[in-house]
């Protein structure tokens, strides 16, 4: 028995014990699974099932931090620290390939579309997945958070969010996006920030050791880097993960992105070029890019994860900032919003800022939230984690990312905060219902509705 229909089976037998999982969505996917595993055992009996099983590995260094873990998906994230093992260059094997993986990615999930941009979006799917949510579950598609510590109960929130240490072991992390999936009511966005060199949270992983920095990429030709989005895209599938926050669209020839080597280019055109490249890469893998920081965190020289940084432009420089994403608009699947101030078009940060996330909005991106845990922005409302958590919602954002487990005593309660205040604010509840639909439209034109 194959690797590919041992995991089917295991997956059916999830899904039909799974208690939280309403009986018609637990039968939709149960159908699919079913013809899944019909088709692995005709290819068994084809003798043309060849995948094979994954790399073994030590011990699982990823069960949840004890406190938020920091990440690179802010502006001034620290990078990673740890081993690293295997290299190869753009033009040799694929990692995926390397780690035993097919086209099909994770198994026993459905396979992620190649380009899933390209998919025209099925309304009424959405709109027939979005009225069977009671309200909770609408609010927790709206949350991005790292991994529940709850490793057997229901997986409630729209995404999960794989930073620090919970890549350091690729195989275990493996079977814990394809336990998540399993008791995930709608399959959830999976996501990292790859974007290389010291950023790169899938070192351990064959042929990413030496994955370059931003600044470094821009020195290759285009074909170069989008051979490394690919490849990055292809890792990813094989894992599992399936939205990369990533890349880094910020315009600098000096401060604080361009010290850190995250920014490409101080050149709008180089940013545009080399980052178009690696999102080409990683769509064409399957991978859904993540563009930031909106609207540009440009020459700034302070560290937005650790004090107020403000952008004192004027709205024509502001909307300078902006042309990069512009450029790169057919290739994103959303933009995660900066932690930064610009003062010429509102006092708050701009992932609280209602202006800011139209802007983004008006251009046909998801938005997704820097980390709305860190003590900044409460400071910068004068207020408290809850507070901003609200705030995001009613500036528009669409996904509101924690670094903390959704489930963790020492944080908040992410989804209960987010479904009491829409159950007693009208307006709240029609930003989580817009969220919501917004969200699910991604997630069908990447194929993770098919079934439902």
């Amino acid at each position: 028995m194959t690797p590919r229909l041992v995991a089917l089976i295991v997956a059916c037998l999830a899904l039909s014990a799974a208690p939280d999982v309403p009986a018609a969505g637990r039968k939709a996917r149960l159908d699919w699974l079913n013809r899944e595993l019909d088709s692995a055992l005709a290819r068994v009996d084809g003798g043309q099932d060849t995948l094979r099983a994954g790399p073994a590995g030590p011990a699982d260094a990823g069960t949840g931090p004890a406190e938020p873990v920091r990440t690179t998906c802010e502006s001034g994230g620290s990078p990673d620290a740890g081993a690293a093992d295997g290299s190869t260059t753009p033009g040799a094997a694929s990692p995926a390939a390397a780690a035993g993986a097919t086209d099909a990615g994770v198994r026993g999930l459905p396979a992620l579309r190649k380009n899933p941009l390209a998919r025209k979006v099925d309304e009424a799917r959405v709109q027939r997945v979005f009225a069977s949510l009671e309200l909770r579950a609408r609010a927790a598609q709206l949350v991005l958070a790292y991994p529940q510590l709850d490793k057997s109960g229901p997986v409630e929130v729209g995404g999960v969010l794989y930073v620090g240490n919970a890549l350091a072991n690729i195989p275990k992390a493996k079977e814990r996006i394809q336990s998540a999936v399993a008791r995930a009511r709608v399959p959830p966005f999976v996501a990292v920030d790859m974007e290389g060199g010291p950023f790169n949270r899938m070192k351990r992983y064959p042929g990413l050791k030496d994955l370059p920095v931003a600044r470094d990429l821009a020195a290759l030709d285009d074909k170069e880097v989008r051979a490394w989005g690919k490849k990055v895209g292809e890792a990813m599938r094989a894992v599992g993960l399936n939205l990369n926050l990533a890349p880094v669209l910020d315009v600098a020839a000096s401060g604080h992105m361009s010290n850190n080597q995250r920014s490409f280019s101080g050149e709008p055109q180089v940013v545009v070029q080399k980052a178009r490249a690696f999102a080409e890469g990683l769509l064409a893998a399957g991978v859904v890019p993540i563009g930031k920081h909106f609207p540009g965190y440009g020459d700034l020289a302070g560290d937005s994860d650790h004090e107020l940084a403000t952008a004192d432009w004027d709205k024509a420089k502001v909307l300078a900032q902006v042309a990069p994403f512009d450029g790169a608009k057919d290739v994103l699947g959303g933009v995660m919003m900066s932690n930064v101030v610009y003062s010429s078009v509102d006092a708050k940060p701009a992932i609280l800022s209602a202006p800011l996330v139209a802007l983004a909005h008006e251009r046909g991106w998801l938005t997704v939230t820097d980390d709305v845990s860190i003590r900044v922005l409460a400071d910068a409302i004068d207020g408290t984690s809850e507070d901003v958590l609200r705030a995001a919602l009613m500036a528009g954002n669409d996904l509101l990312l924690t670094t903390a487990p959704p489930d963790w005593d020492k944080g908040i309660d992410y989804l209960g905060v987010l479904a009491a205040y829409a159950q007693e604010n009208p307006k709240a509840r029609e930003k989580v219902d817009a969220a919501c639909r917004r969200v699910l439209r991604l997630k069908d034109r990447m194929g993770l509705l098919d079934g439902l």
